[in-house]
């Protein structure tokens, strides 16, 4: 087999500067000669740097490949990596496995050193590997010829050294270091205006570095609050029967059930529908608390005086040519006083609970709801029903015009189309909440809870005293 033989630097160090990477240094080195057009055009072409004391002992031995072999494959000259003696005495890392290669950044030039820095370090994170600073020399006044340069390597180069005489087996917390002695090597030189990056030693000893996920900050929500987003709800802490009341929107046989307005606009009333049982189970969490439930009808007079002309044709501009006041199976569509109308029987509002009847999309447009909130000093609302995108979105808009802190229950309402329920519950958390805060039933149902508790503990010592 033919031997392979490598371009060498040999470098000879001062006696007490044996540290052969130190930026202080003084070196003295030889240049092999030039390669021909030949030897150049090789793609891989290696290079080897001897460095020796001046007593003429060897003390550093670099071996630098560069580039990769044709189709992945090296010429039948090159020697066989199984020929190497590994067990020979070595201070060199043991040859990684070929599945631990991780690409060095490529040689180029760079306009200053912080373009070159944040060029290697995003390559180096792209490719399983952080790269850091080892050392760096400036010109000084003492030097002014020296040439500016810095020494880069992995973060898992080196070894663990302990401090304050503590060794791995005898610190408290045992933890096994990250560093593992990586040879991986680059060094950058220049001057202003110019700064080229030379790979010494493109291999490391370790595979690619895996992220953790990282658990989420702990999030305690505050006493008279409910978690949600993007701010835990309401604001001030003010989570009463007092302050804070529940409005249902909508859910009415129109809207909910078969032959209603909404099946004769050709849309899908299943998510209205599947809404039924769990905000059953929202109300009778609120009506146990004690906390106010509103309720809310569209619909028009059976003299359609309430309904616009733009309105009566936009309602009838669908394939079936039906609209507001139209006749269907539960009596004319949207009209008050008919079945259709009327809220499903599984929410039905029970004695105290008002109903508001609106002509329009919005709860507070035409009707006496903010006089009966005022009344009651009501401040925080909680909404839910159908349909996001329309009468639920409306409502809560015009609510935190008139200075509510509301909060719309992502899986308490619901929409035609499921993206633009998505899109609606986006539009309300933009700027850091700009129509209040979306949050999920079960959050604002242990909201319920929460209170119902701290009051009974309150009793408590009354009833025993």
């Amino acid at each position: 087999m033919a031997p392979l033989l490598l371009p060498c630097r040999l470098v000879a160090l001062q006696p007490e500067m044996m540290d052969p990477l130190d930026p202080e240094q003084q070196e003295t080195s030889y240049q092999p000669p030039e390669l021909d057009s030949r030897d150049r055009s090789r793609p891989w072409g290696s290079g080897v740097t001897l460095v020796v004391s001046r007593a003429g002992h060897l003390v550093f031995l670099l071996i630098t490949l560069r580039g990769s072999w044709p189709n992945n494959s090296p010429p039948a000259s090159m020697a066989d990596p199984s020929d190497l003696n590994l067990d020979a005495p070595s201070d060199l890392q043991d040859i990684p496995d070929l599945a631990m290669q991780l690409l060095p950044p490529p040689e180029a030039t760079y306009p200053d050193k912080a373009s070159l820095l944040t060029a290697v370090q995003s390559h180096g994170k792209a490719h399983g590997y952080n790269v850091v600073v080892k050392s760096s020399s400036t010109p000084t006044e003492k030097k002014p010829g020296r040439t500016a340069k810095v020494w880069l390597r992995c973060d898992r180069g080196g070894h663990y050294r302990p401090r304050n005489g503590l060794t791995e087996e005898t610190r408290k917390r045992r933890r096994t270091s990250r560093l593992m002695d990586c040879p991986f090597m680059l060094v950058a030189a220049g001057s202003p205006g110019i700064w080229s990056l030379t790979v010494l030693n493109p291999t490391h000893n370790h595979g690619p570095i895996v992220d953790k996920p990282r658990q989420p900050p702990h999030h305690k929500v505050r006493k008279g609050q409910v978690a949600a987003t993007p701010y835990d709800w309401p604001h001030d802490c003010t989570f009463t029967p007092y302050t804070t009341a529940l409005v249902i929107i909508d859910m009415q046989k129109d809207f909910c059930a078969p032959g209603g307005y909404m099946h004769y606009q050709g849309y899908d009333i299943s998510p209205a529908q599947a809404l039924i049982p769990k905000l059953q189970h929202l109300l009778q969490a609120f009506r146990s608390a004690g906390f106010p439930v509103y309720h809310t009808r569209e619909g028009h007079r059976p003299d359609l005086s309430t309904l616009s002309s733009r309105e009566a044709y936009r309602s009838r501009n669908n394939a079936t040519g039906l609209g507001i006041g139209s006749p269907g199976p539960m009596g004319r569509l949207l009209i008050r006083g008919e079945m259709g109308h009327d809220i499903v029987d599984e929410l039905y509002p029970i004695q105290g609970e008002p109903i508001i009847d609106k002509p329009g999309r919005g709860a507070f447009t035409y009707t006496d709801f903010e006089l009966l909130l005022r009344i009651k000093n009501i401040k925080n609302i909680v909404i839910a029903g159908v349909t996001t995108d329309v009468c639920v979105s409306t409502t809560m808009r015009e609510a935190n015009d008139r200075g509510f802190d509301c909060v719309v229950l992502d899986d308490g309402t619901a929409a035609a189309e499921p993206g633009l329920h998505t899109a609606t519950m986006e539009s309300v958390k933009m700027e850091g909440g700009i129509f209040g805060a979306v949050a999920k039933l079960e959050d604002v149902i242990q909201g319920v809870e929460n209170f119902k508790a701290a009051t009974m503990k309150k009793q408590t010592p009354q009833m025993a005293g």
